[in-house]
């Protein structure tokens, strides 16, 4: 039953009549932005109580040295211990919005040229983090920046940064993407992993490691002591590199990023493919092999999301791709002993072995729902057998060759509602690669029945990028896609790295009114396995 505006008024008023540290701690709970905005909404003295006091204090993401901010936090503990998220990212990272608190800084105490100073910054920071109880993420990136080659001018203030964040209470998330670690003792001299402050974090449900110093094989030991102390981890991205991946126990791991950082080789893959094995929970994966390893028919059951290469998927539709004598483990048994010889020196008649040859283990179909596999193309892709294709919704092809295979595509993965092209392709009976023309798309698209996002400019490219014809083309494929929610516009958008977005909007039944607009691509989502790659 609804209530009426007058009954919500008076539940309001008795709400503000509790005393203000019950309303404070109330609104403390709110964990989420939105959440806040629409609390103030309701009314100016809901406004009053959440803004900025709460508004402005729960994600951090500066991409500056900010020395008045975090006077202010260290200063403020009752503001920063709302604070939830902590994103400290390099001067030219636009990959998501900046977010500080700017409106309770006092211009006195907060903005003195000591608090400048670098030693008191990082000081600040330290303060500020403790009083952040609250907090679930700490991502810091330093990567590439120009004339720095670790994230701090000195170790200690790393170390005490580190020592304060990895030690809060609530900490679930920990992303360092940088040259950190640079003076980490190598895990023969630090044995039980207590020199660096990271090696003791614990309880962790995410973590990102990336950077060259993380694959060194002195923090291989510290990074498994790690992964130990937190055995609910979700999502892990490291390097590929990481020499004990294999011996690592994560039974709730569903999101693996292995990408590489400093070099390596074949005799990797091996090992990596072990730890697949081990852990059937992973359901999101992007890891391209350098050789092409073997894996078993059963591995990875619950897979859904997986960006990698060919080896890799031809590796996981056929257990006999990679196999060999240096690859498949049951290729690798030891050879039976050699014929014993009677005391007289000759031959005894050998008694030959029963050999018991185990059942081949039946192939699964695995639930992908979004793929990119680099080079595959849609034979290829038609003739996986691993993946079950009423599953599959999200699919980029860097390649094809004759126009007819993506008419088998959209035949074969008929629930396809995210699709990536590219503008041109290499017909049979073509020397070199041709434009797809717009009388093409428009036969190609509409054939995927529930496509709804089309990404890639072959669109444009098929009209040379006329906007006028744009305006046609679009207005024609709306028609002919019924589903169909975005498309890539033509222009770039370089704070975030990727194309403007084609939104199409429909208004009414019959008849029904179509039009469109451009909109800004939506921020990367860190902890993104894919990338963004299916946004």
């Amino acid at each position: 039953m609804l209530k009426s505006p007058l009954r919500q008024n008076f539940n309001m008023l008795n709400f503000f009549v509790l005393p203000d540290e019950i309303v404070e701690e109330i609104m403390s709970e709110l964990d989420q932005h939105k959440d806040l905005v629409s609390f103030a909404l309701a009314s100016k003295t809901c406004a009053d109580a959440v803004i900025p006091h709460h508004t402005q204090y729960r994600i951090l993401r500066v991409r500056h040295t900010l020395p008045e901010m975090w006077a202010h936090l260290a200063r403020r503990s009752d503001l920063a211990r709302n604070i939830r998220e902590v994103h400290i990212c390099e001067r030219q990272n636009y990959s998501m919005p900046d977010r500080a608190p700017t409106t309770l800084i006092d211009q006195v105490l907060d903005r003195s040229l000591e608090n400048a100073e670098e030693t008191m910054r990082v000081r600040n920071i330290c303060q500020a983090l403790t009083h952040m109880h609250q907090l679930r993420v700490f991502d810091w990136s330093s990567r590439d920046v120009a004339g720095q080659q670790r994230p701090t001018s000195h170790p200690s203030h790393e170390n005490a940064v580190m020592t304060v964040a990895t030690q809060l209470p609530m900490l679930e998330t920990l992303r360092l993407n940088g040259k950190f670690a640079l003076h980490a003792l190598n895990s023969s001299l630090d044995t039980k992993s207590l020199a660096y402050p990271v090696w003791k974090v614990s309880n962790l449900r995410s973590l990102t490691l990336t950077g060259d110093t993380w694959a060194r094989l002195g923090n291989s030991k510290h990074l498994c002591a790690v992964l130990a102390k937190s055995p609910n981890l979700e999502y892990l991205e490291v390097p590929v590199e990481f020499h004990h991946l294999a011996e690592c126990n994560l039974p709730r791991l569903k999101k693996l990023k292995l990408l590489i950082q400093a070099g390596a080789n074949t005799s990797i893959d091996q090992s990596r493919a072990l730890f697949l094995q081990n852990h059937p929970s992973i359901e999101e994966l992007n890891w391209s092999p350098i050789g092409s390893p073997w894996i078993p028919p059963d591995a990875l059951p619950n897979l859904k999301s997986l960006t990698t290469n060919r080896q890799f998927i031809m590796a996981l539709n056929d257990p006999h791709y990679g196999s060999g004598t240096s690859a498949n483990p049951a290729a690798a048994l030891p050879s039976p002993p050699s014929t014993p010889t009677s005391p007289d020196g000759l031959s005894s008649s050998p008694e030959v072995p029963s050999v018991l040859l185990e059942p081949e283990t039946p192939r699964i179909l695995r639930p992908i729902e979004s793929l990119h596999v680099f080079s595959l193309d849609p034979q290829a892709l038609l003739d996986l057998q691993c993946l079950d294709r009423a599953c599959l919704r999200k699919l980029k092809l860097d390649t094809f060759l004759d126009i007819s295979t993506l008419y088998e595509v959209a035949e074969a993965f008929p629930n396809i509602e995210w699709l990536w092209l590219p503008h041109i392709h290499l017909p049979t009976d073509a020397a070199h690669p041709v434009a797809v023309t717009m009388e093409q798309w428009l036969d190609i698209l509409p054939r995927f029945k529930n496509l709804k996002v089309f990404r890639g400019q072959g669109l444009w490219a098929s009209i040379e990028n006329e906007v006028p014809k744009m305006h046609e083309l679009i207005m024609e494929l709306v028609q002919l896609c019924p589903n169909l929610q975005e498309i890539d516009h033509s222009s770039f958008y370089d704070k975030f790295g990727a194309f403007k977005r084609v939104v199409v909007v429909r208004l009414g039944v019959q008849p029904e009114l179509i039009g469109y607009h451009a909109e800004r691509p939506r921020p990367k989502y860190l902890f993104d396995v894919s990338e963004g790659a299916f946004d």
